[in-house]
């Protein structure tokens, strides 16, 4: 259930019985008739080895014409519209039965266009005018003209196919009404689960905002008490401060991430275009990802086939492929390898992110970009992390007009591709 539905009910929606006599004329309106029509008339000339009534024929096409001329006007004429047309098309299948022989026409049939057009567009009135319309259309020729064109055994047929017409028409009408009563009941749905994505995004927003003065101000107070002008400390003090002042950088960190995301929700990301060199930004997050993959004896490779310069922000560029190699070096176990490469393909600019780590399962890869997302290798091997690194990324390329991919194979590692325009 997306916003989309929303917009659709509230597009289409209406009083089922009102119908569409006032308002505007569904979508199918013209086609459903030039369909219609021209349906009839193939029908007219199969090939049966009777002569047809060319003046009745002649009749028909000049109420063909008003049926197309009535459906083009209907934003002018909606109330005549609404019923002229399915009735008026009764009264077309009916001379076109006369003009092709009566009852052994074949013509029945098409009686039941109309019908289920109004159960799907109209209300129980206009649905009981069509089925009178229809039985008329029958009766009428075999009580006044009767004969071997309308012979008394179609008494029978008129009524089989005028009870289907409104048994059809009547399941098809309360289907119509079930389904549109269960989309508005979504669409409804759909309206709070956006608010209250709405009020969430906001209360995120201000707690993090909220959050960030006293975050600077116990950051400030720590890197004070451990400065050795304030006076000497015992390892065990300094040992602790150490960690509050680890944590409280991790959680200053997960502030400006969540305050990045609230900002590119309320406006479009703020970009500085210059030429960036994807060269010294692959050295830049190794050098930056070095101490954790020394830590686990990564080796952690580049290379580049004439990497081209794109036209980004470099700071937001670099904040992506920091993003990418820690993520490679922090799901690769102990003595793998992660490999950086650029290359060009087209008009595009790739960065690719290689590791031979855990791999992501393919259950989990749709949704490995959405916010706060943590996969089961993550969760199960206690790798910390916000679940927000792959979601600020993928804001990030897509506001610079590309995209990230991922490869995966569970068991066997993971590519990530930055694609960028190229400058």
């Amino acid at each position: 259930m997306t916003a989309s539905t929303a917009e659709f009910v509230t597009r289409f929606e209406r009083p089922h019985s009102a119908a569409r006599a006032v308002g505007e004329p569904p979508a199918h309106a013209v086609p459903f008739t030039v369909i219609a029509v021209g349906t009839a008339y193939a029908l007219l000339f199969v090939p049966t080895g009777i002569q047809p009534d060319y003046r009745e024929v002649s009749a028909a096409a000049v109420l063909s014409a008003a049926l197309l001329g009535l459906a083009l006007l209907w934003p002018r004429y909606p109330r005549i519209a609404a019923l002229g047309i399915p009735l008026g098309y009764i009264a077309l299948a009916g001379l076109l039965r006369d003009a092709a022989g009566g009852s052994s026409s074949g013509f029945g049939g098409l009686f039941l266009l109309p019908v289920l057009w109004l159960a799907l567009t109209a209300g129980r009135r206009e649905l009981a005018a069509a089925l009178a319309a229809m039985l008329a259309a029958q009766a009428v020729p075999l009580a006044v003209v009767g004969g071997e064109a309308y012979p008394a055994s179609g008494w029978r047929g008129a009524f089989v196919i005028t009870t289907i017409a409104a048994i059809t028409g009547l399941m098809v009408q309360r289907l119509s009404h079930e389904a549109h009563e269960r989309t508005a009941q979504l669409a409804a749905q759909n309206e709070r689960l956006l608010e209250l994505d709405r009020l969430k995004d906001e209360f995120v927003a201000t707690a993090s905002h909220e959050l960030r003065t006293p975050l600077t101000s116990l950051s400030g107070y720590l890197e004070m008490s451990l400065d050795p002008a304030e006076g000497p400390l015992s390892p065990t003090r300094e040992d602790h401060l150490r960690i509050a002042q680890r944590n409280a950088g991790r959680l200053a960190a997960l502030v400006d991430q969540l305050l990045f995301l609230a900002r590119a929700d309320s406006h479009p990301l703020e970009l500085f275009r210059q030429p960036v060199d994807l060269t010294e930004i692959l050295k830049e997050a190794t050098e930056t990802a070095g101490p954790a993959a020394r830590a686990k004896n990564i080796s952690v490779l580049t290379a580049s086939d004439l990497p081209p310069n794109v036209l980004a922000d470099r700071t937001q560029i670099l904040r992506v492929v920091d993003n990418l190699v820690a993520n490679a070096v922090k799901f690769t176990p102990d003595g793998g390898k992660v490999r950086l490469v650029t290359r060009r393909e087209g008009d595009a600019a790739i960065v690719e992110v290689t590791d031979t780590g855990l791999g992501i399962p393919i259950a989990e890869q749709p949704d490995l970009f959405n916010r706060f997302y943590r996969g089961t290798n993550a969760v199960e091997g206690t790798i910390p992390g916000s679940g927000l690194g792959l979601a600020i990324s993928q804001v990030i390329a897509e506001a610079h007009g590309g995209a990230i991919q991922l490869e995966s194979t569970p068991g066997s590692g993971s590519t990530f591709r930055l694609a960028l325009p190229l400058a």
